[in-house]
């Protein structure tokens, strides 16, 4: 169990890390995003293409060479575990609030406001197959 002190070190460090990539990417052109993303063509576990904005946050994070990538648990569901020690790299995940109103049955979707939060993901190349003995 971390301490209060180990979790605000964490989250500090997680915060500057996300700002030193999040400056790298903004000094890429779109062009150049785009190459990346049109080179790599990353892709969750479910079949889906990554954004080029994430596929550029995955590749500036780390030299590993990206290809399907999902969270912990979607890696279970899949059949395949992350290897112990292995680290995670971080996407933007968008997702939805809604806006507090004066009648708050009446919720439309112009109500929700978009944000994002950051999910750790892994690569394939950090997963196993899990063992048929090991599942059950």
């Amino acid at each position: 169990m971390l301490t209060q002190e180990q979790k605000e070190q964490y989250r500090k460090e997680k915060k500057e890390k996300i700002i030193r990539i999040r400056k790298t990417l903004s000094e890429m052109t779109e062009e150049q995003r785009q190459a990346i993303a049109d080179k790599f063509g990353i892709v969750t576990v479910e079949g889906h293409l990554l954004t080029a904005h994430n596929q550029c946050f995955l590749v500036a994070q780390s030299e590993l060479n990206f290809t399907v990538v999902g969270g912990y648990r979607q890696w279970q569901k899949a059949g395949r575990s992350v290897r112990k020690g292995e680290h995670g790299f971080y996407i933007f995940v968008p997702s939805k609030t809604k806006e507090e109103s004066e009648n708050s049955a009446e919720v439309s979707a112009d109500d929700e406001t978009p944000f994002f939060f950051t999910a750790v993901v892994f690569d394939i190349s950090q997963t196993e197959t899990i063992a048929k003995s090991e599942a059950a």
